[in-house]
């Protein structure tokens, strides 16, 4: 029996898990539906919530609650979740363990080893970082592959006839796009460029700040930067981004935004389009650059691919068509085509028997540093190696030279990135090559990287004259940007070890399952307030409108409006005493 490892893609809005058994792609369920959101929280009780149940307190507890973690994924930064403060390693660690516990309970069998797709432009700062997360989390990432990839991987599954396909991947908050050649069960990246801070979260941003300016002008109120109400304004404006996938427009309204006012608009798909038009324009600058890299114009693609739940805007269709002249297609949902992308690598990890072979590529430069004479200057540049978008595995050399008569070491330095400088760029590691030939100054010095599939760089130098070599292994991916002991002991300290010391097995399991559906109460009450709330309301409205007496009519009013604050506030048992005291006076009048 193969050995079973899971595809996840961690994504920025949503998370997804897979696995191949028997040939097939299986999209595994979590917490009942195919998608999860990326949303990590406290429940009212202080116990970690992952996914919907996280992200269904969003407005009413925010201060609880972090999402959009994947942004931050690479940075020194912390984020604070209640009273304590986390690293993007260990809130992503929360998401991979469920994901991890969903997958040992339907499979019914420990999950120790997973396949995790990253954007195609993730640095390796970035991709470190997700492998610590897995780390934390108690998987072994055995593989880290780009989404793109992925998407075409799972696309090229069932292609036998040769295609040039662009894949473009747009997210919720990251942006890619790969050229990709399949032929005969090959699939073959070409070319992959992209943007790791674009995607739908941007889209949502400018609808929040152009919601906020309509407030303003219709009530002269300047909208107060309180983390409660701009939550609130981004679910709703979410909600109508979506409505406007689908309709030419949507009615907005928030009741009582800042207490006293209503948020009440029209926003038409126009409107939209105008507003987002300039980041689909950076898209379509990445879009071109791929192909230029690939050597191909826009009449060698045979098809464009969509993937990413933000490629719904009808505007990502207009334009890809008009700049490509094609139509592009939904061929597998795009919401899950990269998670089963992964299931396939990983199976085939596993041993699973598939057609699909997979050659993909570096999306970034990796060099080493030399000492450059240009126009009349001394300083320190990078000297490129293996260039981006070279097919991985790759092996390439370069030559550089001392400096010094009778130089007796020399220091080699590898960095990643596309910039010019060392410091435009993301440092890699450092040895040192001693004992070189007493001769004059030029002594020729071979620099050697071998990058294989895993992202392990090997570099190797060798003193061309006398065969002298010194070599190391650098793991690109391997190395933790963060302390994981001390990781660890930040996550115990809310859910209990996990990960490769804590102990397995279905008790703990059950107990998690227990846990959520005790969890789900607090939020599914806080709705009923809300509808409770809304509807109290509009029946003292009614009422406002018909002879009641002055006093019962400044009580009516007083009531809603400290309803209208206590929704503003997020204090739910001061809405519910308001709730009762102004259900009693209704009760009483319509009587």
């Amino acid at each position: 029996m193969n050995e079973l490892i899971v595809g996840i893609d961690l994504g920025t809005t949503n998370s997804e898990l897979s696995v191949l058994r028997d040939g097939k792609v299986e999209v595994l369920p979590i917490h009942g539906n195919p998608i999860m959101p990326s949303c990590v929280g406290l429940d009212p009780s202080g116990k970690l919530i992952v996914g919907q149940a996280a992200r269904n307190q969003l407005v009413a507890a925010p201060e609880h609650t972090v999402l959009s973690i994947k942004r931050k994924m690479g940075e020194d930064a912390k984020v604070r979740l209640g009273e304590q403060e986390f690293s993007p390693e260990e809130v992503s660690s929360f998401i991979l363990r469920e994901l991890k516990q969903e997958a040992e309970r339907q499979l019914g069998q420990p999950v120790r080893k997973a396949v995790i797709t990253v954007p195609a432009f993730f640095n390796e700062r970035q991709r470190k970082a997700t492998q610590a997360a897995g780390d934390l989390a108690g998987l072994e990432v055995v593989r880290i592959i780009n989404e793109p990839t992925a998407a075409a991987l799972a696309y090229g599954a069932g292609v036998t006839e040769g295609e040039t396909m662009l894949v473009y991947d747009l997210g919720g908050g990251t942006f890619d796009v790969s050229v990709v050649v399949m032929e005969q069960g090959v699939v073959e990246v070409k070319a992959s460029h992209g943007d790791t801070h674009l995607g739908g979260d941007d889209f949502d941003q400018l609808l929040v700040d152009h919601a906020v300016k309509e407030f303003k002008r219709q009530h002269s109120v300047e909208l107060t930067p309180d983390v409660r109400t701009l939550r609130r304004l981004q679910v709703v404006m979410e909600r109508a981004k979506r409505i406007l996938s689908d309709e030419p427009f949507v009615n907005v309204r928030e009741e009582y935004l800042d207490g006293q006012h209503h948020l009440e608009m029209e926003l038409t798909r126009d409107d939209y389009e105008r507003l987002i038009l300039p980041l689909l324009e950076k898209t379509l600058t990445c879009v071109h650059q791929s192909l230029a890299d690939a050597k191909l114009s826009p009449r060698d693609i045979h098809k464009v691919m969509l993937v990413g739940g933000a490629t719904r805007t009808p505007l990502v269709h207009r334009l890809l068509q008009e700049r490509l002249r094609l139509d592009p297609r939904f061929e597998i949902n795009p919401d899950l085509i990269v998670a089963m992308g992964a299931a396939i690598q990983a199976g085939v990890i596993a041993g699973e028997k598939r057609h699909s072979i997979l050659v993909d590529i570096t999306p970034h430069t990796y060099s080493t540093t030399a000492l450059s004479f240009r126009r009349g200057l001394e300083e320190i540049v990078c000297v490129p190696i293996i260039p981006r978008n070279t097919p991985l595995p790759a092996s390439k050399s370069e030559i550089v030279f001392t400096l010094y008569d009778n130089q007796a070491q020399v220091k080699v330095e590898a960095y990643q990135g596309e910039g010019d400088l060392p410091d435009q760029n993301i440092f890699i590691g450092d040895f040192l090559v001693e004992g070189l030939s007493r001769v004059p100054s030029g002594n020729p010095i071979i620099i050697h990287f071998d990058l294989d599939l895993n992202g392990l760089l090997k570099v190797t130098a060798t003193e061309k004259a006398t065969g002298l070599a010194k070599s190391i292994t650098l793991d690109t991916h391997g190395q933790h940007v963060i302390n994981l002991d001390e990781a660890r002991r930040n996550i115990a300290t809310l859910v209990g070890p996990y990960g490769p010391d804590a102990a397995e097995g279905t008790p703990e399991l059950a107990t998690d399952l227990l846990a959520e559906e005790e969890i789900e109460q607090p939020v599914a009450d806080t709705q009923q307030l809300l509808n409770t709330a809304k509807d109290l309301r509009k029946r003292g409205e009614v009422l406002l409108q018909k002879t009641v007496s002055a006093e019962d009519a400044q009580e009516i009013r007083e009531l809603i409006h400290q309803s209208a604050t206590a929704i503003k506030d997020g204090d739910w048992p001061a809405l519910a005493a308001r709730n009762d005291s102004l259900s009693d006076v209704l009760f009483y009048l319509e009587d």
